[in-house]
């Protein structure tokens, strides 16, 4: 399986910097995170992106995901009291698709919405010369709500909420269809679990280009089963995000460890991975490496991690 790391690990590294590391670890696919200060930032120039494409496909680095940090299922801020117009009103407050929201327009009055289809048209910017992976750009769930206890009664707040993402993600559908840019929401935040992605994509035309990352720590740090993440991602999961940790009594929150040094079961999450991969006719998913010292920068350096990772999952062997 194809090894890939996030540029969260390597906060305000150049890509240079970055290809480098790639390269010793054996890496071939990146997630490049869009921030300010990164390489990648929201608001490149034509002549930037053009020139990371250029990179990557000389080093021979896929752009496995565009990590960006769109919401989509955040409530629609209304300033100084003024009403958003119709279409937006019914993408950020849940409206079914097709109510009004118009699919690859921008001005709708929906910053949430333009900021997804300018992370779609990023994303096919920075693939140009993939050869093996297609455009994806990762999105957050992100609703503002903290996540529903397993087997509690859904609200009606999140009720709205998973409408409201299903309809900001079909009303970019068109748009990342004639990119070839592919959607993926992560399991994460207000939606940590398979359980509650799933009720997103309930409200998701089927033929939207959208899958899902299973970040492997949030279904788990939840109390949802790995077993049950993956049957329930069955037919959406587009990769896996691996990292470790342990954690806290009494509660859901995590301390990081590098991976091998943690409670998470990898080798039987890539176990599961590969079987949904497998059943796909996906013979070499990503095992893409997430470590979050943008976050914690006490953490080591993102190539010991990677190390560790390979050697729990006995990736040189």
């Amino acid at each position: 399986m194809p090894l890939a790391f996030s540029t969260l690990g390597c906060p305000g590294d150049s890509l240079a910097q970055v290809i480098d590391i790639a390269r010793a670890s054996g890496a071939t696919g990146l997630e490049i995170r869009v921030a300010d200060g990164e390489f990648a930032h929201p608001g490149m120039a034509a002549a930037e992106r053009a020139a990371i494409a250029a990179e990557l496909s000389a080093a021979g680095l896929e752009l496995v995901t565009l990590a960006s940090y769109v919401k989509v299922c955040a409530p629609l801020e209304k300033p100084d009291g003024a009403s958003p117009a119709p279409g937006a009103a019914a993408a950020a407050e849940g409206a079914p698709a097709g109510d009004g929201v118009a699919p690859g327009a921008h001005g709708a009055g929906d910053p949430v919405l333009d900021e997804l289809l300018a992370a779609v048209e990023l994303a096919a910017d920075l693939s140009r010369g993939n050869a093996r992976a297609a455009a994806q750009v990762r999105v957050f769930p992100g609703a503002g709500i903290d996540p529903c206890k397993l087997g509690q009664a859904v609200s009606a707040e999140f009720k709205a909420a998973d409408r409201r993402g299903a309809a900001r993600l079909n009303a970019a559908a068109a748009r990342a269809r004639e990119l070839g840019v592919t959607m993926l929401l992560e399991t994460h935040d207000s939606h940590p679990r398979a359980s509650d992605i799933e009720r997103i994509l309930a409200h998701v035309d089927a033929d939207a280009p959208v899958k899902v990352i299973w970040d492997l720590m949030h279904p788990w740090r939840h109390d949802e089963a790995p077993e049950r993440t993956a049957q329930l991602l069955s037919d959406v999961l587009a990769y896996a995000q691996y990292k470790d940790g342990v954690r806290n009594p009494g509660g859901n929150t995590v301390e990081l460890t590098l991976p091998g040094e943690g409670e998470l079961p990898l080798v039987r999450m890539r176990e599961l991975v590969a079987g949904v991969s497998a059943s796909h006719g996906v013979a070499d998913p990503w095992i893409a490496l997430e470590w979050e010292r943008a976050w914690h920068p006490e953490l080591p350096p993102v190539a010991e991690a990677l190390e560790s990772l390979k050697a729990v999952l006995s990736l040189d062997a």
